[in-house]
C-alpha cells in the first residue's frame, strides 16, 4: 500500500476506494482486487468514513466535509461546516445518513448531493460514533458513553433507546440478521454489543485486554471481524445459513380516518426474511393508550382500529411478521380522527393562553383515485400569519405556531389539487394575555 494514514475504505462499481484520515498527499488510493493499490491526489480530508449506495460514493470528514463521487476518483464537495465532526456514513432504503460526534446531529440525504440535519437525541449529550443499516432501519450509536442508541427507517424520524451499562461505540456493522457495535466500556469488560432488532442489545466480553479500544468491525464470509487501536483482531463466526431472519418493515403505510376510527393500508415489505410473511400488526398510540389490529396477508394488507377520540392526535406504526418475529416498526405517522371527512382547519382549542402555541389540525385533504394526495403544499392562514405543510399519508396536517399575537384571529386552509381549488370553512382562535 502507498504510505499514508488510511482509516476508511468501501467497495462499489468494481473497485475498492480508500481515503486518508490526514490531509496529506496522497489523499486517496484505489484497487480493483484489494491487493494492488494505486495512489492518487484525491480530495483533501481528513476523511473518517466512506459509503457506497445508489451508484455513488459518499465521504465524510472530521472537519465537517461531505464529498460525493460517481466514479470514486472525481469528487464534488456538497457540505462543508467545520462545527461538525462526522464519524460514519451509511446507505439504505434510498437514503444516506451520516453521524456527527460534535453536535450530536445526523445528516440526511436522499440523493447524496443535497443534505439536511436532525438531532435524534439531546445534542448536549449524544455524540454519534457510528451508523449502520440493516433489516430495513438505520441505527446510530453514541461514542461518548451516554448509552444512547437511536433507530429510524428513513432517517427523518428517530426513536431513542438507552443502553445500560453505557458503552462508547466507535464502529458498527450488520450481518446475518444481527447488528454489532464495538468500542470501549468504562464500567465493564464487555466492549462488544449486538442486537437482532436495533432496540434491545446484549453485551459480550473482550477476548483480550479489557481496556482495549475497538475501533471498527465488519461482516463477511460468515464472520464478524473487529480491530482495535493496538493492532489486535477478533472474530466471531455465525451460522453458514443466515436465512433465519425477520422481515423488513411494511412499505407505504397510509389510510383513511373516520368518526373514532383509523383504517390503515400498507404494502408488503421489500424482504420477507427467512420465512414467508404471515401477518401484519398496526399499532396506534396517543402516549397514554396503545391499540392494535392485525392485518392478514394480502396485496394491500389493511385493518381498522376503533374506539378513538375525534380531534385527538394519534401515532401509527406498522410491522411485518414471519415465524422468526416482528420487523422494526415503520416511522410514526400522525392521524387525527374526525366525525366529518370534509376539508377543515381547526385549533385544538378556541382559546389559547398568552405564550402558549396555537396547534392547527387540518383534516379532510382529498386524494385522487390512486390514493395520492396533492403534491402542492397546503396553505394555512391564521390571521396575518401563513404557514405551509404537506399532507401526511392519511391526508392531514398538524402545525404548531409559536408565540401567536394576542387577540382574535380567523383560521382557514387552502390548496389546489387534481384540477380544482379547495378552501376550508373559517374558524376562530382567541389568544389571551
Amino acid at each position: 500500500m502507498p504510505a499514508g494514514s488510511w482509516q476508511s475504505v468501501t467497495y462499489g462499481k468494481g473497485q475498492f476506494v480508500a481515503l486518508s484520515s490526514t490531509n496529506a498527499d496522497p489523499n486517496e488510493m484505489v484497487s480493483t482486487n484489494g491487493q494492488s493499490w494505486t495512489a492518487t491526489s484525491g480530495p483533501a480530508g481528513p476523511w473518517t468514513a466512506l459509503s457506497f449506495g445508489d451508484g455513488r460514493f459518499e465521504a465524510v470528514s472530521s472537519a465537517g466535509q461531505i464529498d460525493t463521487s460517481t466514479n470514486g476518483t472525481q469528487w464534488t464537495q456538497v457540505w462543508n461546516h467545520s462545527n461538525y465532526d462526522f464519524t460514519s456514513v451509511a446507505y439504505g432504503n434510498g437514503h444516506f445518513v451520516a453521524t456527527d460526534s460534535a453536535l450530536g446531529a445526523v445528516a440526511i440525504s436522499t440523493n447524496g448531493v443535497k443534505w439536511g440535519r436532525l438531532f435524534p437525541a439531546p445534542n448536549t449529550v449524544a455524540k454519534w460514533g457510528a451508523v449502520v443499516y440493516g433489516i430495513g432501519e438505520f441505527v446510530v450509536l453514541d461514542n461518548s458513553s451516554s448509552g444512547y442508541i437511536a433507530t429510524s427507517l428513513y432517517g427523518s424520524v428517530w426513536t431513542v433507546h438507552q443502553l445500560s451499562p453505557a458503552h462508547e461505540i466507535d464502529g458498527a456493522t450488520f450481518g446475518c440478521g444481527t447488528f454489532v457495535g464495538v468500542g470501549q466500556s468504562s464500567t465493564s469488560t464487555a466492549n462488544f454489543i449486538s442486537s437482532t432488532s436495533g432496540t434491545t442489545w446484549t453485551t459480550a466480553a473482550a477476548p483480550i485486554d479489557a481496556t482495549s479500544h475497538w475501533s471498527a468491525v465488519g461482516y463477511g464470509a460468515h464472520r464478524f471481524v473487529a480491530v482495535d487501536a493496538s493492532g489486535n483482531i477478533a472474530w466471531s463466526s455465525t451460522s453458514a445459513n443466515c436465512s433465519a431472519a425477520i422481515p423488513t418493515s411494511p412499505r407505504q403505510v397510509s389510510g383513511n380516518i373516520n368518526n373514532g376510527k383509523v383504517w390503515t393500508y400498507m404494502h408488503p415489505p421489500s424482504s420477507a426474511g427467512g420465512a414467508p410473511v404471515n401477518s401484519y400488526r398496526v399499532n396506534i398510540s396517543n402516549g397514554t393508550i396503545i391499540k392494535q389490529c392485525s392485518a392478514p396477508v394480502y396485496f394491500e394488507p389493511n385493518c381498522i382500529i376503533s374506539g378513538l377520540e375525534d380531534h385527538h392526535v394519534y401515532w401509527v406504526t406498522a410491522q411485518s411478521h414471519n415465524r422468526f418475529g416482528y420487523s422494526a416498526p415503520t416511522d410514526p405517522e400522525f392521524v387525527i380522527p374526525v366525525a366529518s371527512s370534509a376539508f377543515d382547519a381547526v385549533t385544538s382549542g378556541p382559546v389559547v393562553s398568552g405564550g402558549e402555541p396555537v396547534v392547527v389540525q387540518v383534516t379532510g385533504i382529498r386524494a385522487n383515485g390512486e390514493g395520492i394526495y396533492p403534491l402542492s403544499p397546503i396553505t394555512v392562514h391564521v390571521g396575518a400569519t401563513i404557514a405551509i405543510c404537506h399532507a401526511s399519508p392519511f391526508g392531514e396536517c398538524l402545525l404548531t405556531l409559536s408565540n401567536p399575537p394576542v387577540g382574535s384571529d380567523s383560521i382557514y386552509a387552502t390548496y389546489s389539487g387534481f384540477g380544482r381549488s379547495y378552501q376550508s370553512p373559517t374558524s376562530n382562535v382567541t389568544v389571551t394575555t
